[in-house]
């Protein structure tokens, strides 16, 4: 069975080189699988990749590097990397990890032994089991979870991680979606997929270049990938804030035509507030559904098509 595992790495060659070096020993006992990594230099400047290895491989049968032409962040050097195996190799599963050690070696053979077992083509995602970080960041993982599934109506539960037939990729590489959100846009595919629970590990070496804005923006990219659908969903909320405020109009109304209650010129003054925000909630609409409209007809990146523009070259690290 030859295995693709696709790596993006920015400036993080130590915890990358340090992770071959364990998927080699991850597979040492496993005699049926055919390796080849493929490394995805996202931009790198401070730190160099290596010109060779620190170990001879014995399970690994290749090992390169893609070069990219610029930084694009790890979401979209996955949807590069995706294009190009696409057009320019061949086997029979892809494997997506990440390059800093968090992603266990050991746990690509239990995800390939899983698809395996289903007797059908199928994607394995890792959903986390254990998590080592912060307080603050489990909390805002989870109202970044409640949020994509309000606006969505898909739970998101897993990242990065995961194998998936290779057949899968001729559909995956369409979808333009990819561009900023990997997971997410799996998902929107409706290919087949399961989970399995998986503890992530320490990072290897070196600190997490995510920080806060970072992360959010990694939200909101996942929000993106399915644009339509929290577009139409914002559109019927904003209806129903829309009606609830002219609703209120109405009561008012009432109370100044048919009551005592009124205070000399409340009436005016809430009739023009509520006027003004049912005016700019309807604007709101207009401008949602115009949105949605225009970007149904913007087909934008695909990674089929526009991957060559960002690729720079391939360096053959290893090769037996």
């Amino acid at each position: 069975m030859k295995i693709v595992i696709v790596m993006p790495i920015y400036e993080d060659w130590d915890s990358a080189t340090a992770l071959c070096k364990k998927i080699d020993d991850a597979f040492r006992s496993q005699d049926s699988f055919d390796i080849s990594l493929l490394l995805i230099d996202d931009g790198s400047s401070l730190s160099l990749p290596p010109h060779d290895l620190k170990f001879i491989p014995q399970s690994i049968k290749n090992i390169s590097i893609l070069f990219l032409r610029r930084n694009l962040g790890h979401q979209r050097a996955i949807a590069i990397a995706l294009g190009y195996i696409q057009q320019n190799m061949n086997g029979d599963a892809v494997v997506v990890m990440d390059a800093d050690g968090e992603d266990r070696p050991e746990d690509i053979p239990v995800l390939i032994e899983k698809m395996k077992q289903a007797g059908h083509p199928v994607a394995v995602f890792a959903e986390r089991g254990r998590r080592l970080e912060n307080v603050t960041f489990r909390l805002f993982y989870q109202c970044y979870r409640i949020l994509h599934n309000i606006f969505t109506g898909r739970d998101i539960r897993f990242g990065n991680f995961s194998v998936m037939p290779w057949e899968y990729l001729d559909r995956l590489v369409a979808y333009p979606e990819l561009w900023n959100h990997y997971a997410a846009t799996f998902i929107k595919s409706r290919l087949p997929y399961v989970r399995v629970r998986l503890n992530r590990a320490n990072r290897i070496a070196g600190k997490s270049r995510m920080d806060f804005v970072s992360l959010v923006i990694h939200g909101l990219s996942a929000l993106f990938a399915n644009q339509e659908v929290v577009g139409t969903r914002l559109l019927v909320l904003n209806l129903i804030m829309t009606l609830g405020l002219l609703l209120l109009a109405g009561i008012v109304m009432i109370i100044k035509l048919f009551t005592q209650l009124a205070i000399p010129g409340w009436a005016t003054t809430t009739m023009g507030l509520l006027l003004i925000l049912a005016s700019q909630s309807l604007i709101a609409c207009f401008l949602l559904v115009f949105s949605i409209m225009m970007n149904r007809s913007h087909l934008g990146f695909l990674p089929i098509r526009d991957h060559a523009h960002f690729v720079r070259c391939e360096r053959t690290l290893y090769s037996q």
